[in-house]
């Protein structure tokens, strides 16, 4: 009679053990609007039970845990997509300067031929359409601002949440990031202008 109790016992699973909202959110040492805010982003965020009148929201820590480690993971890639695009648009804007030899080593007639070169190269360029014009460029800084711009936004609205804003403040954020943006681009679209107009000039006399 023991012996079969025992293997009675053996067989049952000892329940998971559960935590409340406020246990969850010095678990995660978090506030509680924040974790409220989590649970309104997030519709899959795992909940046991959710909480209603005189019922009391429960959650399993571990499967918690699961799920932010991997909003975490996803948070991480989406961030490495966009410091690839920056980097992408540096290289674009700002290539690395090829190291030219010394002037003064090299013979005028090798300094004419080197010129003849470079503008031969800067032909060939234009046609198989290597160079970015000003309105390509134009739709990249767009393009890339656009997207860096509407997730500040997100991250704007959800700290002034968090933080417990108000709204006013939360849209003065977000006129003042688009203003510092527009600023931005056309700061270097006028810079490329400039740098343009100064290549349509007289060229340098290589003979000096």
């Amino acid at each position: 009679m023991s012996d079969n109790a025992d293997r009675q016992d053996d067989h049952i699973t000892a329940p998971r053990p559960t935590v409340n909202k406020r246990e969850l959110a010095n678990r995660l040492r978090i506030s509680l609007p924040t974790l409220t805010n989590w649970l309104d982003r997030w519709p899959e965020f795992p909940v046991v039970e959710r909480g209603r009148n005189g019922v009391s929201w429960t959650f399993h820590l571990d499967d918690v845990l699961a799920f932010l480690t991997a909003r975490r993971e996803e948070e991480a890639a989406k961030e490495a997509g966009r410091d690839a695009e920056l980097m992408k648009l540096q290289m674009a804007l700002w290539p690395e300067p090829v190291a030219q030899p010394s002037a003064q080593r090299i013979p005028i007639k090798e300094r004419l031929d080197l010129a003849r070169l470079q503008d031969l190269q800067m032909k060939q360029a234009k046609e198989a359409g290597k160079l970015v014009n000003a309105e390509e460029l134009q739709d990249l800084f767009t393009s890339v601002f656009g997207r860096l711009g509407r997730d500040i936004n997100v991250f704007i609205r959800q700290l002034g949440r968090e933080q417990s804003w108000p709204d006013a403040m939360i849209r003065q954020a977000e006129s003042k990031l688009a203003d510092m943006q527009r600023t931005a681009v056309q700061k270097v679209l006028d810079d490329m202008k400039v740098d343009e107009a100064d290549d349509d000039g007289p060229q340098p006399d290589l003979l000096g």
